[in-house]
Protein backbone atom coordinates (compact mmCIF):
# COMPACT_ATOMS: atom_id res chain seq x y z
CA UNK A 1 0.00 0.00 0.00
CA UNK A 2 1.31 3.71 -1.14
CA UNK A 3 1.39 5.84 1.56
CA UNK A 4 0.64 9.13 1.11
CA UNK A 5 1.82 12.35 3.18
CA UNK A 6 -0.42 14.98 4.04
CA UNK A 7 2.07 17.21 3.06
CA UNK A 8 3.21 16.07 -0.43
CA UNK A 9 -1.10 15.33 -0.76
CA UNK A 10 -1.39 19.15 0.24
CA UNK A 11 1.16 20.57 -2.46
CA UNK A 12 0.07 18.49 -5.19
CA UNK A 13 -3.18 19.77 -4.64
CA UNK A 14 -2.55 23.38 -4.23
CA UNK A 15 -0.31 23.06 -8.14
CA UNK A 16 -3.64 21.50 -9.14
CA UNK A 17 -5.52 24.47 -8.10
CA UNK A 18 -3.02 26.89 -9.99
CA UNK A 19 -2.69 25.35 -12.90
CA UNK A 20 -6.54 25.38 -13.33
CA UNK A 21 -6.46 28.98 -12.25
CA UNK A 22 -3.90 30.17 -14.91
CA UNK A 23 -5.65 27.73 -17.51
CA UNK A 24 -9.25 29.26 -16.69
CA UNK A 25 -8.47 33.20 -16.18
CA UNK A 26 -8.34 34.34 -19.47
CA UNK A 27 -11.82 32.61 -20.58
CA UNK A 28 -13.35 33.91 -17.37
CA UNK A 29 -12.45 37.27 -18.16
CA UNK A 30 -13.53 37.05 -21.65
CA UNK A 31 -16.80 35.93 -20.20
CA UNK A 32 -17.40 39.01 -18.03
CA UNK A 33 -16.19 41.08 -20.75
CA UNK A 34 -19.18 40.17 -23.09
CA UNK A 35 -22.09 40.23 -20.04
CA UNK A 36 -20.75 43.55 -20.18
CA UNK A 37 -21.45 44.00 -23.32
CA UNK A 38 -23.98 42.17 -23.59
CA UNK A 39 -25.43 44.76 -20.84
CA UNK A 40 -24.07 48.15 -22.54
CA UNK A 41 -26.48 46.47 -25.93
CA UNK A 42 -29.46 46.35 -23.63
CA UNK A 43 -29.50 49.43 -22.23
CA UNK A 44 -28.55 51.01 -25.58
CA UNK A 45 -31.63 49.25 -26.68
CA UNK A 46 -33.99 49.75 -24.02
CA UNK A 47 -33.48 53.62 -24.23
CA UNK A 48 -32.93 54.74 -27.72
CA UNK A 49 -35.89 55.37 -29.76
CA UNK A 50 -36.56 57.09 -33.31
CA UNK A 51 -36.17 60.68 -32.26
CA UNK A 52 -36.06 60.65 -28.22
CA UNK A 53 -34.66 63.42 -26.64
CA UNK A 54 -31.15 63.04 -24.80
CA UNK A 55 -30.53 59.53 -27.37
CA UNK A 56 -27.58 61.56 -29.08
CA UNK A 57 -25.61 62.20 -25.89
CA UNK A 58 -25.69 58.56 -24.33
CA UNK A 59 -23.03 58.65 -22.18
CA UNK A 60 -22.01 55.20 -20.45
CA UNK A 61 -18.88 54.53 -17.67
CA UNK A 62 -17.02 51.37 -18.20
CA UNK A 63 -14.62 49.10 -16.30
CA UNK A 64 -11.35 50.68 -15.79
CA UNK A 65 -9.33 47.13 -14.34
CA UNK A 66 -6.49 46.07 -16.91
CA UNK A 67 -7.96 43.15 -16.39
CA UNK A 68 -10.07 43.27 -19.08
CA UNK A 69 -6.94 44.77 -21.44
CA UNK A 70 -7.02 42.73 -24.80
CA UNK A 71 -3.34 40.52 -25.69
CA UNK A 72 -1.74 42.94 -28.54
CA UNK A 73 -3.57 46.24 -27.63
CA UNK A 74 -0.09 47.81 -27.10
CA UNK A 75 1.18 46.77 -30.35
CA UNK A 76 -2.44 47.67 -31.84
CA UNK A 77 -1.40 51.44 -31.57
CA UNK A 78 -3.92 53.66 -32.97
CA UNK A 79 -3.21 56.24 -36.01
CA UNK A 80 -1.11 59.19 -34.63
CA UNK A 81 -3.83 62.00 -36.13
CA UNK A 82 -6.52 60.45 -34.23
CA UNK A 83 -7.79 61.87 -31.16
CA UNK A 84 -9.41 59.33 -28.23
CA UNK A 85 -11.48 59.66 -25.48
CA UNK A 86 -10.50 59.93 -22.06
CA UNK A 87 -7.88 56.98 -20.67
CA UNK A 88 -9.47 57.73 -17.08
CA UNK A 89 -12.47 55.65 -16.53
CA UNK A 90 -13.92 54.88 -13.24
CA UNK A 91 -15.44 51.63 -12.40
CA UNK A 92 -18.50 50.18 -13.77
CA UNK A 93 -20.75 50.90 -10.69
CA UNK A 94 -23.27 47.89 -9.58
CA UNK A 95 -26.16 47.74 -12.02
CA UNK A 96 -25.36 51.82 -12.66
CA UNK A 97 -24.80 52.26 -16.53
CA UNK A 98 -24.63 56.05 -16.73
CA UNK A 99 -22.56 58.15 -15.42
CA UNK A 100 -24.77 61.30 -15.38
CA UNK A 101 -24.04 63.69 -12.58
CA UNK A 102 -27.00 64.98 -10.52
CA UNK A 103 -26.25 68.77 -12.30
CA UNK A 104 -26.64 66.80 -15.47
CA UNK A 105 -23.60 67.07 -16.72
CA UNK A 106 -21.62 63.60 -17.61
CA UNK A 107 -18.23 62.22 -15.94
CA UNK A 108 -15.22 63.46 -17.65
CA UNK A 109 -14.05 59.36 -17.49
CA UNK A 110 -17.35 58.34 -19.50
CA UNK A 111 -17.32 56.94 -23.15
CA UNK A 112 -20.22 57.40 -25.74
CA UNK A 113 -22.27 54.79 -26.78
CA UNK A 114 -23.24 55.79 -30.44
CA UNK A 115 -24.73 52.72 -31.75
CA UNK A 116 -25.01 48.59 -32.06
CA UNK A 117 -23.96 46.80 -35.13
CA UNK A 118 -25.10 43.26 -35.58
CA UNK A 119 -23.57 40.53 -38.25
CA UNK A 120 -26.09 37.63 -38.32
CA UNK A 121 -24.08 35.66 -40.73
CA UNK A 122 -21.03 35.35 -37.89
CA UNK A 123 -23.38 35.70 -34.77
CA UNK A 124 -21.58 38.95 -33.96
CA UNK A 125 -23.65 41.67 -31.96
CA UNK A 126 -21.08 44.50 -30.02
CA UNK A 127 -21.37 48.06 -29.20
CA UNK A 128 -20.34 51.14 -31.20
CA UNK A 129 -18.46 53.67 -28.70
CA UNK A 130 -16.95 57.30 -30.48
CA UNK A 131 -13.24 56.89 -30.32
CA UNK A 132 -10.57 54.10 -30.38
CA UNK A 133 -9.26 54.27 -27.10
CA UNK A 134 -8.02 51.02 -25.80
CA UNK A 135 -10.79 50.86 -23.00
CA UNK A 136 -13.51 51.35 -26.23
CA UNK A 137 -12.08 48.73 -27.84
CA UNK A 138 -12.08 46.46 -25.01
CA UNK A 139 -16.29 46.70 -24.84
CA UNK A 140 -16.83 46.59 -28.57
CA UNK A 141 -15.44 48.47 -31.38
CA UNK A 142 -14.93 52.24 -32.21
CA UNK A 143 -15.67 54.81 -34.41
CA UNK A 144 -12.22 56.35 -36.13
CA UNK A 145 -13.05 60.36 -35.51
CA UNK A 146 -11.71 61.24 -38.70
CA UNK A 147 -15.04 59.04 -40.73
CA UNK A 148 -18.07 59.56 -41.55
CA UNK A 149 -20.63 59.41 -38.29
CA UNK A 150 -22.51 56.41 -38.01
CA UNK A 151 -24.94 55.62 -40.27
CA UNK A 152 -24.13 58.67 -42.56
CA UNK A 153 -26.22 59.05 -45.45
CA UNK A 154 -22.95 59.74 -47.71
CA UNK A 155 -19.36 59.25 -46.39
CA UNK A 156 -17.41 56.28 -45.14
CA UNK A 157 -17.71 55.29 -41.06
CA UNK A 158 -14.55 53.46 -40.24
CA UNK A 159 -14.71 51.13 -37.34
CA UNK A 160 -11.92 49.31 -35.68
CA UNK A 161 -11.96 46.04 -33.29
CA UNK A 162 -9.90 43.79 -31.91
CA UNK A 163 -9.88 40.11 -32.79
CA UNK A 164 -10.22 38.12 -29.24
CA UNK A 165 -10.04 34.42 -29.98
CA UNK A 166 -11.56 33.82 -25.80
CA UNK A 167 -15.00 32.61 -26.63
CA UNK A 168 -15.31 34.56 -29.37
CA UNK A 169 -15.71 38.05 -28.23
CA UNK A 170 -15.90 41.26 -30.47
CA UNK A 171 -14.89 41.09 -34.03
CA UNK A 172 -13.10 37.43 -33.82
CA UNK A 173 -15.48 35.70 -36.58
CA UNK A 174 -15.27 38.98 -38.68
CA UNK A 175 -12.78 37.87 -41.48
CA UNK A 176 -15.36 34.45 -42.04
CA UNK A 177 -18.11 37.34 -43.28
CA UNK A 178 -18.50 37.07 -47.08
CA UNK A 179 -19.84 39.17 -49.74
CA UNK A 180 -23.41 40.23 -49.86
CA UNK A 181 -23.57 39.31 -46.20
CA UNK A 182 -26.11 41.98 -44.22
CA UNK A 183 -24.91 44.16 -41.32
CA UNK A 184 -27.46 45.51 -39.52
CA UNK A 185 -26.74 48.82 -37.60
CA UNK A 186 -28.50 50.55 -35.09
CA UNK A 187 -27.65 54.59 -34.36
CA UNK A 188 -28.07 56.84 -31.38
CA UNK A 189 -31.44 57.99 -32.93
CA UNK A 190 -32.98 54.51 -33.26
CA UNK A 191 -32.35 54.16 -36.70
CA UNK A 192 -31.64 50.87 -38.03
CA UNK A 193 -29.57 50.77 -41.87
CA UNK A 194 -28.94 47.42 -43.16
CA UNK A 195 -25.63 47.31 -44.95
CA UNK A 196 -24.62 44.61 -47.57
CA UNK A 197 -21.04 43.59 -47.79
CA UNK A 198 -19.36 44.98 -50.98
CA UNK A 199 -15.23 44.00 -50.58
CA UNK A 200 -13.40 42.26 -48.22
CA UNK A 201 -9.78 42.27 -48.55
CA UNK A 202 -6.34 41.70 -46.59
CA UNK A 203 -4.54 44.58 -46.25
CA UNK A 204 -0.32 45.13 -44.59
CA UNK A 205 -0.62 47.71 -41.72
CA UNK A 206 0.58 50.53 -43.71
CA UNK A 207 -2.48 50.09 -46.25
CA UNK A 208 -5.40 50.77 -43.38
CA UNK A 209 -4.91 54.44 -43.61
CA UNK A 210 -6.43 54.16 -47.32
CA UNK A 211 -9.72 52.86 -45.54
CA UNK A 212 -10.02 55.47 -42.68
CA UNK A 213 -10.77 58.80 -44.15
CA UNK A 214 -14.44 59.94 -44.91
CA UNK A 215 -15.41 60.05 -48.59
CA UNK A 216 -18.16 61.96 -50.43
CA UNK A 217 -18.44 59.84 -53.20
CA UNK A 218 -22.71 59.98 -52.74
CA UNK A 219 -22.51 56.24 -51.49
CA UNK A 220 -23.30 55.84 -47.48
CA UNK A 221 -20.07 53.31 -46.44
CA UNK A 222 -19.85 51.52 -43.61
CA UNK A 223 -15.66 49.75 -43.43
CA UNK A 224 -14.98 47.44 -40.45
CA UNK A 225 -11.09 46.67 -39.37
CA UNK A 226 -9.78 43.89 -37.56
CA UNK A 227 -6.40 41.74 -37.26
CA UNK A 228 -6.12 38.86 -39.16
CA UNK A 229 -3.61 37.42 -36.55
CA UNK A 230 -3.76 37.42 -32.96
CA UNK A 231 -2.06 39.79 -30.57
CA UNK A 232 -2.67 42.79 -32.92
CA UNK A 233 0.55 42.17 -35.01
CA UNK A 234 0.56 41.08 -39.16
CA UNK A 235 -1.48 42.08 -41.57
CA UNK A 236 -5.56 43.80 -41.18
CA UNK A 237 -8.67 42.28 -42.56
CA UNK A 238 -11.42 44.84 -44.23
CA UNK A 239 -14.47 44.64 -44.79
CA UNK A 240 -16.38 47.71 -47.09
CA UNK A 241 -20.10 47.81 -46.68
CA UNK A 242 -22.54 49.56 -48.32
CA UNK A 243 -26.15 50.79 -48.08
CA UNK A 244 -28.96 51.19 -50.66
CA UNK A 245 -31.50 52.89 -47.85
CA UNK A 246 -30.59 56.67 -48.91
Amino acid sequence: MRFHHPVVTGIKSFIILILAAVIMYKPAVSRIRQQYMDGYIDYFEENVSEGEDGASDMMISVPDSEVFAIEGEAEDTDPPECTAPDESLESLSAGVLTSTREDGSHNDSSLQLIGVIDIPSIDTKVPVWEGVSAKALRFGVGRYPLSSPLGTSNGNCFIMGHRNRHLSTIFCRLQYIKVGSSVFVTTKEGKEIEYKVAKTAAIPPEKVSDYMTATADGQSKLTLCTCITERGRGWRFIAVCTSSEF
